[in-house]
């Protein structure tokens, strides 16, 4: 049986074979080579190769004009408890940094004070009960500009400073993404790296910094900050506090695209106790005290759910025609599992003629005061002009838009989407939606550019897969997106009312995400939930023939619009590919 360990070479000997068939002459011979590579290998290996080709070309890439010698940096370097020999480690990671405007505070207990005075390249030893104390004391005493902690569980590499740097200009936090790091020693003393898991974190992002510490733990802060608000004891957790607590106050962030350090496999999480104290204090602190803080679906992740101010009439807008089986499904759902009770469905028919249909109407109607028909007999059919209608005809505070090919699977969905649109600062919330089968992903948000446009994010993932770092917390944390699909949205009627809805020009395709971006502009957040699950029957109730040409010319319309943001989505790391919605390196695009 052939072992994974073997897979990059068998990969290699079929790439070459196919060279050897004669193709080395003919067009495109380099990309079908590299068909051939990827394709031999499993998924998680073809990732792993794909990794080590990155790093390859983040080694060879030559660093940003003027960054070797930008603002200074003071490193606080906890070494408490270690060995001797893992301090000199620690220490030799700094003094090799490619930049140069640093210097050095290494932080001790007192058992470890004496070592690590020895320490030639510490310009100064700060000695504390705590690690809180510690790197408060620390932060007083640096001279530099910009206070990085690094912890016995963090690894710097040559580029770390120089990457933060380089992203940081004047903002007062930079962070960037990280990596597992599995550091061995051989019998000649030399430090061996192995790199794996990396997370390729978005840009600023405030709901994902509630769901996980996902800024991670070597962090740039402008040092005056820290000395103003002190660290807090709360062992395991102390930078995520700091970093809620300063960007709350108006603290700014910038983002280093790239791997910037890596993170021991040992490394601890906070226990439960003193991650729901940071959350909860957090929460407290930004108004909202009485939200709900449960373990996420991973470990190390939290979801938060917004209590309701109210229970605030919602109007779910349906648009539909015909398709009996597909829309009685998904009205049935609703009044069978929801366990919110202030809610109306408003169905805008548009054109259906036939009588079972119709009469299932008549019979919804007899049964539910809460349901209407909305007669919109368009042609040709256009689900932003469907939702206008259905919209001005809402009774509601809170619009929900669904498709009529979804599904309702749990009694909770709409407190947890009503309570995310109530806050004021949230424009638009989007749920995870799920295929059929219940374990293929249909929707987790919609990246910009994927696939030249829009993409629903992570598309065609298995929940039961195995899934990278960056896939498995894109999936299962509520987080900042730049869009998310109309199939299931909830959005207050007077944010939807301030951007006139749904724009006419995009009939079919992208309304959606230009309605969010509409939205976002006005300074609104849209927001991911996995905490809400819909099941999507994709596209049943549309006609199988597609009019490309009303596809095409929304693309255009699209690119023309948001051209810049289809360039670089911020909430998608630039270094993903975007020929997929999978949230991967690239492997060999074709």
């Amino acid at each position: 049986m052939t072992q994974p360990q073997d897979l990059p070479a068998r990969a290699t000997r079929v790439a070459k074979s196919v060279v050897r068939a004669g193709l080395a002459k003919a067009p495109g011979a380099a990309r079908l080579a590299r068909a051939a590579y990827f394709g031999a290998l499993n998924w998680r290996t073809a990732q792993h190769v794909a990794y080590r080709s990155w790093l390859q070309d983040q080694s060879a890439a030559a660093l940003p004009a003027g960054v070797l010698h930008g603002p200074s940096v003071t490193v606080v370097l906890d070494v408490t408890g270690q060995q001797r020999a893992a301090m000199d480690r620690a220490v030799a990671r700094v003094t090799t940094q490619t930049y140069a405007n640093w210097d050095l505070v290494v932080t001790t207990d007192a058992a470890s004070s004496r070592s690590a005075g020895s320490l030639r390249a510490a310009a100064e030893v700060v000695e504390g009960a705590t690690p809180s104390e510690r790197m408060t004391a620390a932060s007083m005493i640096a001279t530099g500009e910009y206070v990085l902690f690094v912890g016995p569980y963090d690894v710097l590499y040559r580029d770390s400073l120089a990457s933060l740097v380089a992203a940081v200009t004047d903002a007062d936090i930079a962070y960037g993404g990280d990596d597992i790091a599995q550091v061995s020693v051989d019998r000649r003393g030399v430090e061996r790296v192995h790199r794996k898991d990396p997370f390729f974190t978005p840009a600023w992002n405030p709901e994902l910094l509630h769901s996980t510490p996902y800024l991670g733990t070597v962090v740039l802060f402008r040092r005056t900050l820290v000395v103003a608000a002190t660290v807090r004891d709360l062992p395991g957790a102390e930078l995520w506090d700091l970093q809620l607590r300063l960007t709350r106050g108006g603290a700014t962030v910038a983002h280093a695209e790239g791997i910037v350090a890596g993170r021991l496999p040992s490394a601890p999480s906070p226990s439960d106790r003193t991650a729901r104290t940071v959350l909860r204090e957090a929460l407290a602190a930004e108004g909202t005290p009485s939200c709900t803080v449960a373990p996420g679906q991973l470990p190390g992740t939290w979801s938060v759910r917004y209590p309701l101010d109210d229970e605030p009439l919602v109007s779910i807008v349906i648009p539909s025609k015909n398709a009996y089986e597909v829309v009685r499904r998904c009205v049935e759902s609703i009044y069978a599992t929801t366990a919110y009770r202030s809610y109306e469905v408003v169905l805008v028919d548009t054109g259906s003629d036939d009588p079972q249909v119709l009469a299932w109407y008549d019979e919804m109607s007899e049964l539910h005061e809460s349901f209407r028909v909305v007669d919109w007999p368009e042609k040709p059919f256009s689900y932003a002009t469907s939702c206008n209608a259905g919209a001005a005809a809402a009774h509601g505070e809170v619009l929900l838009m669904l498709n009529n090919d979804t599904e309702v699977l749990e009694p909770s969905w709409l407190h947890v989407m009503v309570g995310e649109a109530q806050r004021p600062e949230i424009g638009v919330v989007g749920c995870l939606l799920l295929y059929p089968d219940r374990l293929t992903v249909q929707h987790a948000g919609i990246g910009l550019g994927i696939k030249s446009v829009a993409g629903n994010s992570l598309s065609g993932l298995r929940l039961d897969g195995r899934l990278s770092r960056t896939q498995r917390l894109m999936l299962w944390t509520r987080r900042d997106a730049s869009a998310v699909t109309a199939a299931c949205i909830a959005v207050r009627k007077t944010v939807y009312d301030e951007v006139s809805g749904f724009d006419p020009e995009f009939r079919i395709t992208f309304n959606d995400v230009d309605l969010c971006l509409r939205i976002g502009a006005l300074g609104y957040r849209i927001v991911y939930t996995p905490d809400v699950r819909l099941l999507h029957h994709e596209s049943k109730s549309i006609a199988p023939t597609r009019d490309w040409s009303e596809l095409y010319g929304a693309a255009e319309l699209f690119r023309s619009r948001w051209g810049d943001l289809v360039a670089h989505d911020p909430h998608l790391n630039g270094n993903l590919s975007r020929t997929t919605t999978s949230y991967r390196l690239p492997l060999h695009d074709l």
